[in-house]
């Protein structure tokens, strides 16, 4: 099944988007967004800038990139997971410093993968805590008491998956104090937040029960529900994230964040459907 709620790896600086749907479930959507340094520190006479690109994957192929600066710029990209970025130098910045940064993507579902990316992934290393993702403790405690019957890793995944769903709301009027941060302590107690915190929050527990698990960020180009027809043009008002999980020895996405979106427009089917799937 296709729907049009596709995202693509990258953050969001500021864009706009046109975007024309695909045979074969796929969708093609041209992006434009571009980054101004408001406020350059008097005597500044070197500024570095550097600015996400989305990179070709199993799901995504990212064509006509074109950077518009008043300088010189370069593609980089770093080694680890191979996320590309541009680069500009300003050797002598006056003004409000600009670039702007334009390309095409046509995406496609994302379910069960091995990408080229994720084959660089040593999964033992996404088991271990972050700063505020604790996997011990209160936490292992609250994994066992979910999903420890389960006898499966998909199992588990599931009960997490819908334990956040039973527990969590989002965060429509961004209330929360630590509204986006992903900070598990808190969004365990407070129990409302952002596709970070309720991700973050289905990592810890993840990976409290031996399941391998990280976060990834990009574009949302619908909101939720879907417009009717769909808008050729528009503005993204912020990114998106969702969870991926090794699920033995394939990694799989969990969008628990979007889920909640759906079930609070009475669409149950989409819920289900986001477990497993990146639409």
């Amino acid at each position: 099944m296709f729907l049009l709620h596709m995202i693509l790896a990258a953050p969001q600086v500021q864009s706009a988007l046109a975007s024309t749907t695909e045979p074969a479930g796929a969708i093609s959507t041209r992006f434009s967004y571009t980054a101004t340094v408001p406020k350059v520190p008097q005597g500044t006479h070197g500024l570095d800038v550097w600015l996400p690109l989305p990179s070709d994957n199993a799901f995504q192929k990212v064509t006509n990139v074109n950077v518009d600066a008043d300088v010189d710029y370069l593609i980089t990209r770093e080694q680890k997971f191979g996320n590309r970025m541009v680069y500009v130098h300003f050797g002598d910045p006056q003004g409000t410093p600009k670039v702007t940064v334009s390309f095409d993507v046509e995406r496609r579902e994302a379910s069960g993968t091995k990408s080229p990316v994720q084959q660089r992934i040593v999964p033992d290393d996404y088991l271990l805590p972050d700063r505020l993702v604790p996997v011990n403790g209160r936490f292992h405690d609250i994994a066992e008491e979910v999903a420890g019957s389960q006898p499966t890793a998909m199992g588990k995944a599931k009960a997490f998956f819908q334990h956040i769903l039973d527990t969590m709301t989002y965060d429509y009027d961004k209330k929360s104090p630590e509204y986006g941060q992903g900070d598990v302590a808190f969004v365990c107690d407070y129990k409302s937040g952002n596709c970070s915190d309720l991700h973050s929050y289905l990592i810890s527990l993840s990976r409290a029960m031996g399941i391998p698990a990280y976060i990834e960020y990009g574009f949302p180009i619908t909101g939720i529900p879907l417009g009717d027809p769909i808008p050729e043009k528009g503005k993204i008002g912020g990114y998106h994230c969702w969870a991926w999980l090794d699920i033995d020895g394939t990694w799989m996405p969990f969008d628990a964040s979007d889920a909640r979106k759906w079930l609070d427009v009475h669409d149950s089917k989409m819920k289900n459907h986001l477990l497993g799937h990146l639409v």
